[in-house]
């Protein structure tokens, strides 16, 4: 019954999943935004709290490199470029850190980036120094190496001038390579992903579909709703890691 009943438990969190990364695929074509705390959510329902932030950036290679290539002449190399360069030493760093941390220190570090990244202000920043997305690269690489969400790209490109378009592509383009630097960081450093490669793969190739469904609604969703309903799923999810960590 043990046995039975363990995959029983991995094929719904299967399923869980591969949806999780359809709708993140979905909300990040549509929204620029979004998809990241959608599969932080969702994988927090289902996996371990140690596997939680080695995964995420696998489950969203998907949705990030599909977006990069619906939406690649949009992209601003002048802003991706450096933030990978940036990202690369971050992670070297940070992967290494990760596996000291403890599982509840994790749980609780999570809960509050998504409560702060949900309901805080968004900032204005208009850097005066020469190689600013180096920087942004390396900062939001390093939160996001240790606690799977960075928010720190996410708040500050909008402020840039750039249109709807190129922000999705140029997000993209940043955050798949971060996610591959980030995958071999965590393998070098002892993270198993292989009793997830079948959950990987088929997270992959859903969010392919949902990129292709969300570039042909971008412009037709309310983003005021569609911000309403997500505030408070992260939210509730927050609250629920916060309450793990205890």
């Amino acid at each position: 019954m043990d046995l039975f009943a363990s995959l029983a438990e991995l094929d719904r969190g299967l399923y869980v999943i591969v949806f999780g990364s359809f709708a993140a695929a979905f909300t990040n074509a549509a929204f620029a935004n979004g998809g990241a705390m959608i599969i932080l959510a969702i994988t927090s329902t289902v996996l371990p709290v140690s596997a939680i932030v080695p995964l995420h950036s696998t489950l969203l290679l998907g949705s990030t490199a599909s977006r990069a290539v619906v939406f690649r002449e949009h992209i601003d190399w002048r802003i991706a470029m450096p933030f990978l360069a940036g990202s690369v030493v971050a992670v070297a760093i940070a992967a290494r850190l990760y596996v000291e941390i403890p599982e509840k220190a994790i749980a609780g570090a999570i809960g509050v980036i998504m409560l702060a990244a949900i309901w805080l202000p968004a900032v204005s920043w208009r850097p005066r120094i020469r190689h600013p997305w180096a920087i942004v690269g390396f900062i939001h690489s390093f939160i996001s190496t240790l606690f799977a969400y960075g928010a720190v790209l996410h708040a500050i490109i909008l402020h840039t001038g750039l249109n709807r378009r190129q922000i999705v592509a140029t997000m993209a383009a940043a955050l798949t390579g971060m996610g591959f630097f980030k995958i071999a960081g965590y393998a070098l450093n002892g993270f198993d992903y292989r009793p997830y490669l079948l959950t990987i793969g088929l997270s992959v190739l859903v969010a392919f579909l949902g990129t292709l469904v969300g570039k042909l609604v971008i412009d037709r969703i309310s983003e005021t709703a569609f911000r309403l309903v997500f505030r408070l799923f992260v939210t509730v999810t927050a609250i629920r890691l916060l309450y793990l960590s205890l």
